[in-house]
């Protein structure tokens, strides 16, 4: 099976309609949102193949939305119309991978908008207008608000990664860390905790991830620049 064929079969909700998780999905019009390679009209598809019980199609899917919605660190104004579908899956009983989930939403929560490459920074977005040829001031207000939505909903939802810290899987346990580290102002409720993991933890890049925010969140209590001890 093609990818394109993947898209083609969950298109459409089935007959019984889409499970109570994704209801809304096309009520978003993704035609409208972006994804790394263009119109996001295939995100829907994806979401369904998530929760379709073919270990195969779930695993197509759950690559080819790292590849779209988080594209090598990069989210885009349809991974925040796809967020809270995806908390609603780790939130609901299904067939649908938990853990996979559970790895991309705090990826997505430590994802950065092409566009705050050039925000803030006059030479850079002198530079990428030339470029461009054009003015780039709108993509940048337009960034804002997508990277402002991703953020309302990681910080109510996030609570939903927590049980992801104790993973038996290190990969998505310094996703999470990661994902937390990236709202400080919710990790600091909980750094006993990545304090105290930091003490019984084994694996290395692990320990550095926690390491790093824990350092994170003690500098800015004691009023450094966090900035100095940046977590990506």
């Amino acid at each position: 099976m093609t990818r394109d064929e993947l898209v083609s079969l969950y298109q459409s909700p089935d007959e019984i309609g889409d499970p109570p998780a994704l209801r809304g999905l096309d009520e978003v019009n993704w035609s409208a949102l972006g994804q790394a390679y263009g119109p996001a009209t295939n995100i829907p598809a994806l979401l369904r193949a998530l929760v379709s019980g073919n270990s195969e199609h779930q695993d197509w899917a759950r690559q080819d939305l790292f590849q779209t919605i988080w594209h090598q660190g990069t989210v885009y104004s349809a991974t925040a119309a796809a967020v809270p579908f995806l908390f609603n899956l780790l939130e609901d009983d299904g067939p649908q991978d938990k853990l996979a989930i559970a790895d991309l939403l705090a990826s997505i929560a430590t994802g950065a908008l092409y566009s705050a490459r050039f925000d803030g920074n006059p030479q850079e977005l002198a530079r990428m207008e030339g470029i461009m040829k054009r003015p780039l001031q709108s993509e940048i207000e337009a960034g804002r608000q997508v990277a402002a939505k991703i953020r309302q909903v990681m910080v109510a939802r996030i609570d939903l990664l927590y049980p992801y810290l104790r993973t038996r899987n290190p990969s998505v346990r310094a996703a999470v860390v990661r994902a937390f580290g990236a709202l400080p102002e919710i990790a600091r409720r909980i750094q006993p905790v990545l304090e105290r993991m930091l003490e019984r933890e084994r694996e290395e890049f692990v320990r550095g991830a926690l390491a790093q925010v824990i350092a994170s969140l003690k500098s800015a209590g004691s009023g450094r620049n966090p900035a100095d001890c940046a977590v990506w």
